[in-house]
């Protein structure tokens, strides 16, 4: 998973690292998840968290730094379902507000990467635009 295009916060539904954490431009997160995980993974962007974890976030948005269910869209979403085959893709049913990709590590078998890693922010059509002022910030 790769974060891009400046500070943002990706959001996991499985507490792998204490919830929600930040990705600056060209950084990514690695995880390890057990045999039979799922879950989705989510960016978030525009957050304001005060000191209990409180807040609200532009896009992706689930009210505090800890999400226990998915974000509000529009929110680019990775999706994981993992057993004895594994099953993993990047969803824009729910919009598109940042590039995600999906790479393995260490997988047998056919392990590509997924991803939608173009900003579609810049091609959204105006009536689906979030708009932050005159910038696009996400696409519904």
């Amino acid at each position: 998973m790769t974060g891009k295009l400046g500070e943002k916060k990706l959001t996991h539904s499985e507490n792998f690292s204490g919830g929600g954490f930040t990705l600056k431009a060209g950084q990514s997160a690695a995880y390890t998840a057990s045999d039979g995980w799922s879950g989705r993974i989510w960016a978030r962007t525009g957050c304001n968290f005060d000191t209990n974890g409180s807040g609200k976030c532009k896009t992706g948005d689930c009210g505090s730094v800890n999400c226990t269910s998915p974000g509000s869209p529009p929110a680019t979403i990775a999706e994981f379902t993992l057993g004895p085959l594994d099953f993993y893709d990047i969803s824009l049913v729910d919009g598109f507000n940042l590039p995600i990709a999906v790479q393995t590590f260490n997988g047998t078998g056919n392990c590509s990467s997924a991803g939608c890693d173009g900003d579609l922010r810049q091609s959204c059509p105006s009536e689906l635009a979030l708009k932050d002022g005159d910038k696009v910030t996400a696409c519904y």
